[in-house]
């Protein structure tokens, strides 16, 4: 009897051996990212050049040869608890420093008052600038970036949640990155970027174990994106750890019964 129960329990183990080693060999290919990037040609990149929106909160620095009649353009640093007007002009955010982009896509500009900028570009803003600014300055030059580009990241990630984007150029692979990386059980081949155009929600999957998700126009992301990592199938739910959790236990109580019964019997 005693040794049935030894070689039933040595098949067993034998068998939950075999299974795991082929499971695990499959899902450590599942977790290998850009799987034939090294023989794959020239992957072509769609750099982004995000236009300016409504809400956004932009920094606006300036520049000219003369830097006394340049101070009265540039923005103080402050700050408040809701938006207003300081004396110059310039509009201050609850955020902080910078100009924000009203409902009618406008920014306030000493001087120069109402300037469209909903729809151009950074560069596009600074140029407008830089020609209006010409009246009252010499040589102006004007730098335009975005104050408020965040993303968030939900989902199988190490450390989900808001991330503020240090450049525009920020890919996908740099969001989980920020993110302390996937956990044990994310699903790299169905990455969910939502994304909003032109007041629509946009949704998009990517596969980040190809290398053709290079050439998405998702793979850079925009401000305010979602990115949402999905769990594996193998991850167990709450049920499922509660009933793994028992099986190990009486697992532990029946090798504890063995041994106890081949030590009595010797």
């Amino acid at each position: 009897m005693l040794r049935m129960l030894y070689q039933g329990a040595a098949m067993v183990t034998a068998l939950f051996l075999l299974i795991a080693c082929g499971a695990s060999q499959k899902n450590h290919q599942q977790r290998i990212i850009l799987q034939g990037i090294d023989t794959a040609e020239e992957l072509s990149l769609k750099i982004p050049n995000p236009v300016i929106k409504k809400g956004d909160l932009l920094t606006i620095l300036i520049y000219s040869d003369n830097k006394e009649a340049t101070e009265q353009f540039n923005q103080a640093q402050s700050g408040g608890s809701t938006s207003a007007t300081m004396a110059n002009g310039s509009q201050i955010s609850a955020m902080g420093r910078g100009y924000f982009v009203d409902n009618n896509g406008e920014i306030l500009i000493h001087k120069i008052g109402q300037i469209k900028s909903a729809g151009l570009t950074c560069q596009g803003l600074a140029d407008e600038l830089q020609k209006q600014l010409s009246l009252y300055l010499l040589n102006p030059y004007v730098i335009v970036r975005f104050a408020n580009a965040r993303i968030t990241v939900l989902g199988e990630v190490t450390r989900p949640g808001v991330i503020d984007m240090p450049g525009v150029k920020v890919s996908v692979f740099d969001a989980i990155g920020f993110a302390g990386d996937f956990t044990n059980f994310s699903r790299r081949d169905n990455i969910l970027v939502v994304r909003e155009i032109d007041g629509k929600r946009v949704s998009k999957r990517l596969d980040l174990r190809s290398p053709d998700v290079y050439s998405s126009d998702f793979f850079y992301l925009a401000s305010n994106d979602l990115v949402y990592v999905e769990p594996t199938r193998r991850k167990p739910t709450g049920n499922e750890q509660v009933l793994l959790r028992n099986v190990t236990i009486g697992s532990s109580i029946v090798s504890v019964l063995v041994l106890i019964i081949s030590i009595i019997r010797r």
